[in-house]
């Protein structure tokens, strides 16, 4: 067992996050109890005099430019926690290092290249490993080269003279112990041969394939002490980009679900109930050197910019607070969906003044049903907002082509809001049954729906009573309620019944638009669908132009 001082910065620090004196995200919290458990187990000790020594030297380091210019590189205390977990862990059978691997994961102007850095120049004069090959590396050679660069100055800070250091344009090399620092070229093909001690891979977020990744590992076959640096912000969080599986593996090593030793994860991050919008106390989650590096004037800057312009979310998101995304093109991020999905009960809304939007399938494919209620103030739930319930229809030939798998799960998921009607076509007769259900338990004033491609169940409906309002396909006719349900997403003012296949299609869309900047929710491909997004903007539209007023968003 070790003893764990509390006079050590970074002791103390993983003690504030743990009792909450420091707002942290919930995978920090669990970085922070593992560090702490492991001062309990005898097969392993805390080098303190490692961990200090390597802190002494990269505060002799200088910074170069900006309002630290010429100042010391004093650690942070969670850098210095970086620090300790990296190099401070031994075994004490053979005095080896037990962290290998490393993922570390933070937002943009947080300071990770110059921790990177700090990282690189602690190991090339403090690792008493003579032939030491330490390599910068990232998905674009440019981005690699910045890593570069900032060794090249802060190794300059300290040896201006190049006496130590011998400075060229792709390596730093320390002749008196025969290492260096290189920059590599991120093509792969190219790696083989390497000997690497130490490498940083930076933006791993951007990498489509584990190919670098793997051939860097597989360069550190022969070392007693090897380890791999991924240091990254957010991006796309998609099943095929690597990062996804090397996230989910080391949440599952902070939750115990898994054991790897070698394996350090800090994941600084918004957990997804956070409020980043409104509550400046949870940005510190994402941003661990907040009043030092990034000031919070700025984040409230980039905040208010997507309010202003919710086009910027994707970015703001990934690299301000830290946070994957689908895509660069998504319409409306999953993060605020999350935030208005809520169970939908129709019979809570009994006798409400309501809006119908209908998306009917050609022949054999998927139907929409959308029924909307505006804001009551008399009613008892959800008095204040907009509440959309979507009801969406399949024939059971479907479950054979592209999508049959999709369709089989959220129809398992959920049945009602996602119902499989036996045959090859689609039968109107049967969506028609609940449509004229809704009209007869709630206060209908109109349903929308395109006329183009409506012929049979129109007719069926109009002789069935139902109010009936074409509502045209254009762009300029979309656009309104396009525009009205994004703000109301972005701005909590309407709630979506909580379906997987609702979430699914709006994860779908993308915005078609036109020279006067008039949007329409579309697809990139026929398997993405998008029928209920378009039902639900059919259903606000008839409230728009039936004179239902602008939608009021504060």
């Amino acid at each position: 067992m070790s003893v764990y001082e509390l006079t050590k910065p970074y002791n103390q620090y993983a003690d504030d996050i743990v009792t909450g004196r420091i707002k942290a995200s919930r995978n920090i919290i669990l970085a922070c109890r593992r560090y702490q458990e492991w001062f309990k187990r005898d097969d392993i000790y805390m080098d303190y005099e490692e961990v200090d020594r390597r802190i002494r030297v990269v505060g002799r380091l200088k910074h170069w430019k900006g309002v630290y210019n010429k100042k010391p590189f004093i650690l942070l205390p969670y850098q210095q926690w970086i620090f300790a977990n990296i190099f401070g862990w031994k075994w004490k059978d053979t005095n080896l290092r037990v962290t290998k691997n490393v993922l570390l994961f933070m937002a943009r102007k947080s300071g990770k290249t110059a921790l990177a850095s700090a990282l690189c120049i602690s190991q090339l004069l403090l690792d008493n490993n003579n032939g030491q090959e330490i390599d910068c590396l990232a998905n674009s050679g440019a981005q690699a080269k910045i890593l570069f660069e900032m060794n090249r100055n802060f190794t300059k800070s300290i040896d201006p003279n190049g006496i130590i250091f011998k400075r060229y344009r792709d390596t730093i090399k320390m002749p008196h112990t025969d290492s260096e620092i290189a920059v590599r070229n991120a093509d792969s093909m190219t790696l083989d041969g390497l000997n690497s001690s130490t490498f940083i891979l930076d933006e791993y977020h951007a990498a489509k394939t584990t190919e670098l990744y793997d051939v860097m590992k597989t360069s550190q076959g022969a070392q007693q002490q090897p380890l791999a640096i991924v240091i990254t912000t957010a991006g796309f969080l998609l099943a095929t980009y690597p990062l996804y599986e090397m996230r989910k593996m080391c949440i599952d090593i902070l939750e115990g679900k898994k054991k790897d030793d070698t394996q350090f994860t800090a994941l600084y991050e918004q957990d997804e109930d956070d409020d980043w919008m409104n509550d400046e106390s949870c940005w510190i989650k994402s941003n661990p050197s907040l009043g030092y590096t990034v000031m919070p004037q700025y984040l409230r800057d980039q905040v208010q910019s997507v309010k202003n312009q919710p086009s910027n979310t994707f970015g703001v998101l990934t690299k301000n607070f830290n946070m994957f995304c689908q895509s660069s093109d998504t319409w409306i991020q999953e993060f605020y969906l999350n935030k208005v999905v809520q169970h939908v009960d129709l019979e809570d809304f009994k006798d409400e003044e309501a809006y119908i939007g209908v998306d009917l399938a050609a022949v054999s494919d998927l139907t929409c049903t959308t029924i909307m209620f505006p804001p009551n103030p008399n009613r008892a739930k959800y008095p204040d907002k907009f509440v959309f319930k979507t009801i969406c229809y399949v024939p059971s030939s479907t479950l054979d082509g592209v999508n049959g798998q999709k369709y089989s799960q959220f129809s398992n998921v959920d049945k009602y809001t996602f119902r499989v009607i036996d045959g090859n076509v689609t039968d109107y007769n049967e969506i028609l049954k609940d449509q004229m259900s809704m009209v007869n338990s709630h206060n209908v004033q109109y349903v929308a729906y395109d006329s183009w491609n409506s012929t049979q169940w129109a007719i069926e409906a109009t002789n069935q009573g139902l109010p009936l309002v074409p509502f045209s396909q254009s762009l300029g006719n979309f656009n309104k309620p396009t525009k009205d349900l994004e703000r109301m997403v972005l701005s909590g003012k309407c709630i979506i019944d909580d379906a997987p296949f609702i979430k699914w299609c709006f994860n779908n869309v993308v915005l078609k638009r036109d020279y006067n900047e008039n949007i329409k929710p579309s697809k990139e491909t026929k398997e993405n669908k998008i029928d209920p997004v378009i039902s639900m903007c059919e259903a606000l539209g008839a409230y728009l132009s039936s004179g239902g007023g602008d939608v009021e968003v504060v």
